[in-house]
């Protein structure tokens, strides 16, 4: 049995599957196993790839395409670890974030989630300084990397990733669901995961419709959560301006209406009938 399993999911990426899982195994972790879960993928040159994959303490798994969330939660099901890393198959880490991140982990039973710092690679490079985590911040923007370690007894306890996020945010959604307003978060300050910006990145690519449209699915998933922290929620959804700018314009248009001749007789004219509906509810 093994302590971490790290998940990666490969929808069409398996030019970089190698250096994934390379980057894993050179963490020299011996409780570690590796699940592969190809996602139904389409791309010949990554099943050519996939159907010859091999290496060491890797378990290649197969599934129909139905998005990152459900290939992650089908590849924990399966995995032996009571600690669990995602890793996207285009993305790698470095140093010593497996040992660390369990460390922490077994070093307080409150602790829900653990996260490090990072690098841009590919068409854009530097680093990724992440703030420390608040749970207010949380809300209006994410700030763990889906490359975060939790415990596979609390992903079974939520339900694990919601399938539904089909587009993106399913990495948000599962830490607000895993930590709720709780502080249970740590931080490591090494620059331990690598993450590929390239043209076509999933989250890069939402905009517009698509962008309002997880945004509010997000936000009202948990709005119970957001109304702990925001008197008015609303507000930080984005397109809120053009949401008040509606709203402001068909008040204007009620009161204009309700100050109208036409109105000011109709109303005197059904007053009498108001009363006696009013009469035929006592």
């Amino acid at each position: 049995m093994a302590s971490i399993s790290v998940i990666i999911p490969c929808f069409n990426q398996g030019v970089y599957l190698a250096e994934a899982v390379a980057s894993v195994l050179e963490q020299n972790f011996d409780g570690l196993e590796i699940i592969v879960v190809n996602d139904g993928s389409t791309e010949q040159d990554t099943i050519n790839i996939l159907n010859n994959f091999s290496a060491d303490k890797t378990l290649l798994l197969h599934t129909d395409n139905r998005g990152v969330a459900a290939a992650r939660n089908y590849g924990i099901s399966q995995a032996t670890g009571d600690y669990i890393l995602p890793l996207d198959a285009d993305d790698y880490i470095s140093g010593n974030y497996l040992r660390e991140a369990r460390e922490n982990l077994e070093a307080n039973l409150e602790l829900k989630l653990v996260y490090c710092n990072g690098r841009y690679f590919d068409s854009e490079t530097g680093p990724i300084q992440l703030p420390e985590y608040d749970p207010k911040t949380m809300l209006q923007q994410n700030l763990v990397f889906a490359t975060a370690m939790f415990r596979k007894a609390d992903w079974q306890a939520v339900g694990g990733y919601d399938e539904n996020f089909l587009t993106g945010w399913e990495d948000w959604d599962f830490w607000l669901t895993l930590i709720k307003d709780r502080s249970e978060i740590c931080k490591l300050p090494g620059e331990y995961f690598h993450y590929r910006i390239k043209a076509g990145s999933r989250n890069h690519a939402l905009q517009g419709e698509q962008l309002g449209k997880v945004e509010r699915q997000l936000f009202l998933k948990h709005i119970q959560t957001y109304l702990k922290f925001f008197p008015y929620p609303l507000t930080i959804i984005r397109g809120y301006g053009e949401l008040e700018d509606a709203r402001i314009s068909f008040e204007k248009y009620k009161a204009a209406i309700n100050g109208s001749a036409s109105y000011r007789i109709g109303d005197a004219l059904l007053k009498p009938f108001k009363f006696l509906r009013g009469l035929g509810k006592k």
